[in-house]
């Protein structure tokens, strides 16, 4: 045997420094008396002062939170398949503090197999279990965001490849929500190269990367999304991987408001507004200050009105501040809405 340190005591020495290192302890336990014999390490690990009162296993067993203690039947069926054991528990310590306890133990038994005594070693998991419940928080966080995320949410490594996808229910299509070998086959063909690039870039950059572009739908039709994507790092600050959400901004795309897509309104435009608003052709000039010739001029050109005159613009103020939307959308005719 190997002592660590010298003299007398060198053996017993040896033992505590192992078990004070391992925060752990012995343990045996002769079945035909009930006697037990715990090392100072154990009586540590259950928060009592060492020789302070006689072991046994009805202390240890009291000690066991109650949701923890194993069925009489199966100490029974351990002790009688002699097998080695494995299992973990918490004890409530004397001080109402609960740990949790890692214990490994076989059986000892006889010329004639049969069980005499039981050994094993202990150790304080407690950390263990903080850090697990901690990851089960996080990934139970996780998972919530990227269920309330409404949207693709994408996965890639630390070199910008991607490794995995999730999908909404409304967009999978019967797809995997993990599958990731043909992501590409849903981007715009015209935007395939570039997004890989912008994903590389990402993996390059420490800052927010957003971009826009097409996402294919159930029916094949495309829709625009925008996505960001931010690297994950580890508390050493190194790239771990990148995680991008792609939404919806296809009708923010089609039908933007006047005021972030200038165009020329249309004369059916002013009618339709005029008409949403209740207004005659009189109470819009008295709003806009101008003539109803004017006005009445305007509603009858078809398409935009290609006019410099300040009593167009006139009128288009006086509707959009009565509560009026233009809208221009990529594809179909100019429109309206309430603002």
């Amino acid at each position: 045997m190997l002592l660590l340190f010298d003299g007398n005591l060198g053996a017993r020495e040896t033992l505590r420094f192992i078990e004070e290192k391992l925060d752990s302890g012995i343990w045996s336990w002769d079945l035909a008396t009930g006697n037990m014999h715990w090392s100072h390490g154990f009586f540590s690990l259950l928060g009592i002062e060492p020789d302070s009162i006689k072991p046994s296993s009805t202390i240890l067993s009291q000690m066991v939170h109650p949701d923890d203690r194993p069925p009489s039947e199966a100490v029974i069926r351990t002790l009688n398949e002699g097998l080695p054991a494995e299992w973990e528990f918490r004890i409530i310590r004397p001080n109402g503090r609960i740990r949790w306890i890692e214990t490994r133990s076989e059986l000892l038994l006889d010329l004639d197999g049969r069980p005499v005594r039981s050994i094993g070693v202990s150790f304080d998991v407690t950390k263990r279990h903080e850090l697990r419940q901690s990851l089960d928080i996080a990934t139970g966080r996780y998972e919530a965001m990227v269920g309330a995320a409404q949207g693709i949410v994408w996965f890639g490594d630390a070199n910008g490849a991607i490794t995995k996808l999730h999908w909404p229910d409304d967009l999978s299509g019967g797809r995997s929500a993990t599958r990731h070998e043909h992501w590409a086959d849903i981007l715009h063909p015209d935007e395939r190269a570039s997004v890989e690039g912008l994903w590389r870039q990402a993996a390059l950059s420490r800052t927010h990367f957003k971009f826009e572009h097409r996402i294919r739908q159930r029916d094949g039709s495309f829709r625009w999304t925008r996505t960001i994507i931010v690297q994950m790092v580890s508390r050493r600050d190194e790239p771990l991987e990148l995680i991008g959400v792609s939404t919806d901004i296809d009708n923010e795309k089609r039908y933007s408001p006047s005021s972030a897509r200038p165009r020329q309104i249309t004369g059916a435009q002013i009618r339709g507004a005029r008409g949403m608003l209740a207004l005659s052709v009189r109470d819009l000039a008295e709003i806009a200050r101008t003539s109803p010739t004017t006005i009445r001029r305007y509603e009858q050109i078809e398409g935009p009105i290609n006019s410099s005159e300040t009593s167009l613009e006139a009128i288009e103020r006086a509707l959009m501040q009565a509560g009026i939307e233009f809208t221009f959308p990529e594809i179909g005719k100019p429109g309206i809405r309430p603002r």
